[in-house]
């Protein structure tokens, strides 16, 4: 499908259940803003899952807590044919919000083996794969956010093939001792990952090699680790709870890669250097009035209560600003200045 022509009718994009976003009545609220976008498969599907020991999406929403949204758009069982119908119903609208970061990361459906049992088939090929991402990166809805999104591709990781083969029994009991995933293909996806980041110039988190390289491997020599033909690696099955799937252990992994990768190419959007949305409760520059920005009292129907005793603003009053997110930035700023 190319992105300059308009789509055939089995690609078109999904269809929303509800009215255009642009033709909705929109306020702008605190939950508006600067969004970090997770884009991908189950993976980032159960990053925010209490059921691990540490979820990588909620810690990412936890330090960057009132600095940047962080949106979970995670599609189980999505590969990236199906990921691309529904990309422009997954990203905000550049007038609803802002979008600093896009994070993209699938691999893990469309590298399932072809035509291996148990439901749908999932596979795409490696061409397909690469220019359903390329499509991704260049998409209109992202496009439309200008050239300040910094996009993050991250490779597809790796998988166990004696974990995911045992789950996978588990849940298809006439599987047999059919692999649906192998770590050999799987390495295939991430490496046209890294070819695409190199040629469009977008960053790529190696988490595949990052992965391997705690367990152990050179990055050269064959089988890889998490194939039937290897050992078993203690490590590598210490990152997925099934094969597939991450742990706790894993996400950890992926959540310091791409601190350090934050850090490294945008230090400044490291959660300690960007600022707060609202001020802090105790900042008593922020919530002296300034005569514009003065709520009326409670006998007068306003929120803030009548003007407390002991302080002044510049005008000899003291009281609350307006409840309002541009009129709290707007004392804070000058504040500041």
């Amino acid at each position: 499908m190319d992105i300059d022509t308009p789509p055939s009718e089995p690609d078109l994009p999904l269809r929303p259940a509800i009215a255009a976003p642009q033709q909705q009545q929109h306020t702008y609220t605190l939950s508006d803003g600067n969004r970090f976008v997770l884009f991908g498969d189950s993976i980032i599907q159960q990053s925010f899952s209490p059921h691990v020991s540490f979820a990588f999406g909620a810690a990412l929403a936890d330090i960057y807590t009132r600095r940047l949204d962080v949106s979970n758009r995670g599609l189980s069982g999505y590969n990236t044919l199906q990921a691309l119908r529904a990309q422009p119903l997954c990203l905000p609208l550049p007038e609803k919000a802002n979008m600093p970061f896009l994070l993209i990361m699938f691999g893990a459906n469309d590298s399932r083996l072809p035509h291996s049992p148990g439901g749908p088939d999932q596979h795409v090929s490696l061409a397909d794969f690469k220019r359903n991402l390329r499509h991704m990166v260049h998409h209109p809805c992202v496009k439309a956010h200008g050239d300040a999104v910094h996009i993050i591709l991250v490779t597809t990781p790796p998988v166990d093939e004696r974990k995911s083969l045992k789950a996978d029994q588990e849940k298809y009991p006439t599987l047999g001792q059919t692999l649906r995933r192998s770590a050999a293909n799987t390495a295939r996806y991430a490496q046209a990952i890294r070819d695409l980041g190199a040629e469009l110039d977008v960053p790529v988190l190696d988490i595949h090699k990052s992965m391997l390289a705690h367990a152990g491997h050179d990055h050269l020599s064959q089988p890889l680790p998490g194939s039937l033909e290897a050992p078993t690696n203690p490590t590598l099955q210490s990152f997925l709870t099934d094969g597939l799937h991450f742990s706790g252990e894993g996400y950890r992994l992926l959540y310091a890669e791409l601190m350090a990768l934050i850090e490294r190419l945008w230090p400044e959007s490291m959660p300690s250097r960007l600022p707060l949305r609202l001020p802090a409760w105790d900042f008593q520059p922020a919530w002296r009035a300034d005569g514009e920005g003065r709520e009326p009292g409670w006998e007068e129907g306003g929120w803030s209560g009548p003007p407390r005793e002991g302080g002044a603003g510049r005008d000899g009053r003291e009281g609350l600003v307006t409840g309002r997110f541009e009129g709290v930035v707007k004392e804070v700023r000058r504040a500041a200045d």
